[in-house]
C-alpha cells in the first residue's frame, strides 16, 4: 500500500465510508507500522474534542500531501516534507488505534491472502473489483469472488489463500490453472513458476483443480502425507486435517499418487477418469473404486449432493458450509448412511427441514448453533 492509498483509506475511515475489507487493510497496515514518538493527547479530553484533533490531524496531512506534490518544490524541501509527513503517518496509525472501534480486529471469518512472510491482504468476495500492488506494481486483481495474477513473469514468492467457513474462493494461478477452493481451505503457491521445474502448490482442505497443460513443468499437488502429479486434467481433492480419509476424485486426464520424495510412475497409484482414490492416514496406502463424480464436484456451482456419506459426515459439511456449529444428542444417526439432492444454494433451514422429514428428527436453531435432538 502506497502513502497516497493510506491517506486516503484513512480519510475513508473517518467519515465512516470505508468498506470491511478496506477497514480491514488499514487496521493490517497500522500494525506494521512502528511508531516511536506517540501523540500525548490530554486524558481528560472529551470524545469531541479527540475527534477535533483526528480532523485537524486529516487537514495536516491532506496539506502536506500538496506541498510534497507541488512541483515548484526543490528537491530538498520535498525531501523534508515526505520526513514530515511521515511523522503525521505514525500520529495517523496512533490515532486511528486509540480512538477508532474497528469492526475487523479478528479475520477469521474473512478471505485472507497471506503474502511472503508479512503482508497480509483482507480479499473481496464480491463484484466490487480490488487491485493488489506490490512496491507499486500490480501483481493480481479480485473481481466476482476470483483472484487473478497478472502473469507468469512476476517476482517469485510464495503466498498463500485462506478461506474460512461460510465462504468458497477462487484463484487463477500465473501459469493459467483454475483452483475452486472449498469452506475452510488453504491453498499455498508461488506467484511465478518460469524458473520452477514444477508447479508445486499445497492444499488443506478441499479444491477442484483445472490444471492447464505443460508436459514439460508437471504440476504437483502436496497434501497430508502425499502429493499428486498431473501434466493437464481436472480433478477434486478432499484432505481436511480432520479426515479420517482423505479423496482424490478424477474428472479427466490422469494423476499419479505418492507418498516418496520423487514421482516414479512404477511406484504411484495412478487414477484414471471416473475413479476415486482414497488415502489411508494410518496404513499411508491408497485404494481405489469407479465412482460418480458429480457429487464430488457440486460444490463448485453451490449445489449440496450427498451420496452414501455417514450423518455425521454430512453434519461437518454442513459446519464448514454454513459456518455453525452443530451439537447432535441423537448419536443413533451419526452412523446413518444418507444419499440426498439439496438442489443449488439451499439455505442451513431448507437443508435442516429436509432432514427433519427424512429421519423425523427435531432440532433448535440458536444464531450460529444448531441441536439436533
Amino acid at each position: 500500500m502506497t502513502k497516497r492509498q493510506f491517506l486516503e483509506l484513512v480519510k475513508k475511515y473517518d467519515e465512516g465510508k470505508c468498506s470491511p475489507q478496506e477497514e480491514a487493510q488499514l487496521i493490517v497496515y497500522c500494525e506494521k507500522v512502528q511508531v516511536k514518538q506517540r501523540l500525548k493527547i490530554n486524558s481528560t479530553l472529551g470524545e469531541s474534542e479527540k475527534n477535533k484533533v483526528r480532523v485537524n490531524l486529516l487537514k495536516r496531512i491532506d496539506k502536506s500531501i500538496d506541498q510534497i506534490d507541488s512541483k515548484n518544490r526543490s528537491v530538498w524541501l520535498k525531501w523534508g516534507y515526505a520526513a514530515a509527513l511521515f511523522l503525521v503517518l505514525a500520529t495517523a496509525v496512533f490515532l486511528v488505534r486509540q480512538y477508532s472501534q474497528p469492526t475487523l480486529s479478528d479475520f477469521s471469518n474473512q478471505i485472507t491472502l497471506k503474502m511472503g512472510t508479512e503482508d497480509l491482504l483482507v480479499l473481496n468476495n464480491s463484484d466490487e473489483k480490488q487491485l493488489i500492488e506490490v512496491n507499486g506494481e500490480l501483481i493480481a486483481s479480485v473481481e466476482d469472488g476470483v483472484l487473478v495474477y497478472e502473469n507468469n513473469g512476476l517476482p517469485i514468492e510464495t503466498h498463500q489463500l485462506n478461506v474460512p467457513y461460510g465462504k468458497t474462493f477462487q484463484v487463477k494461478l500465473s501459469e493459467g490453472s483454475q483452483v475452486h477452493l472449498n469452506a475452510g481451505t488453504s491453498f499455498s503457491y508461488q506467484t511465478s513458476y518460469l524458473t520452477s521445474p514444477n508447479r508445486l502448490v499445497s492444499v488443506n482442505g478441499e479444491a477442484f483443480l483445472e490444471v492447464s497443460k505443460n508436459a514439460d513443468q508437471p504440476f504437483v499437488v502436496q497434501a497430508n502425507g502425499f502429493k499428486v502429479r498431473v501434466l493437464g486434467t481436472a480433478f477434486n481433492i478432499n484432505t481436511y486435517q480432520e479426515n479420517e480419509v482423505d479423496e482424490v476424485v478424477l474428472i479427466e486426464g490422469e494423476v499419479g499418487l505418492y507418498t516418496e520424495t520423487s514421482f516414479s510412475r512404477d511406484k504411484s497409484t495412478i487414477l484414471k477418469p471416473g475413479f476415486k482414490a482414497t488415502f489411508n492416514k494410518d496404513s499411508l496406502l491408497f485404494s481405489t473404486e469407479p465412482t460418480v463424480t458429480a457429487p464430488y464436484t457440486a460444490w463448485t456451482n453451490g449445489e449440496l449432493i450427498i451420496r452414501n456419506m455417514a450423518f455425521s459426515g454430512l453434519l461437518k459439511i454442513l459446519e464448514r458450509r454454513f459456518n455453525i456449529e452443530i451439537e447432535n444428542t441423537n448419536a443413533e444417526l451419526n452412523g446413518e448412511l444418507i444419499s440426498a439432492n439439496f438442489g443449488q444454494n439451499p439455505t442451513l433451514e431448507q437443508v435442516m427441514n429436509d432432514l427433519a422429514v427424512l429421519y423425523k428428527i427435531s432440532f433448535e436453531i440458536n444464531e450460529n448453533q444448531i441441536t439436533i435432538q
